[in-house]
């Protein structure tokens, strides 16, 4: 059964240092959940494929952290359908084996509210 930590807060709070350094002592997949939306807006084309396409390749992704990537994210983010796509990917990656950590906003109510922990 895999383990599932949620790490929500604000904007540099450290919630992303926490996230990594937890998956990587546990061995458990670790998910940025700020970049899903910069990637399907880097992606290009139509944003709703792009979110129900996204795969982990699309995550590492070296320009998601650019300005450009940031305002694409905003556009993006304010299609319900993207918005949902993106929601059902995050659940998908909380339950991989043996565990995983997402952090971002959220996450324990919103994505996870049944995760085992909760920061």
């Amino acid at each position: 059964m895999p383990f599932t930590i949620a790490i929500d807060g604000p904007a540099a709070s450290g919630k992303g240092t926490i996230a990594r350094a937890l998956a990587l002592h546990f061995g458990f997949h670790h998910l940025d959940t700020g970049l899903l939306y910069r990637a399907v807006g880097a992606k290009g084309g139509d944003p709703v494929q792009a979110a129900v396409a996204l795969s982990a390749e699309d995550l590492a992704r070296s320009d998601l952290r650019s300005n450009e990537a940031g305002q694409a994210a905003s556009r993006v983010a304010a299609i319900p359908e993207v918005r949902a796509a993106l929601v059902e990917f995050q659940r998908r990656f909380a339950v991989l084996e043996p565990g995983a950590v997402l952090d971002g906003r959220d996450i324990g109510t919103v994505i996870c509210p049944m995760a085992e922990l909760k920061l």
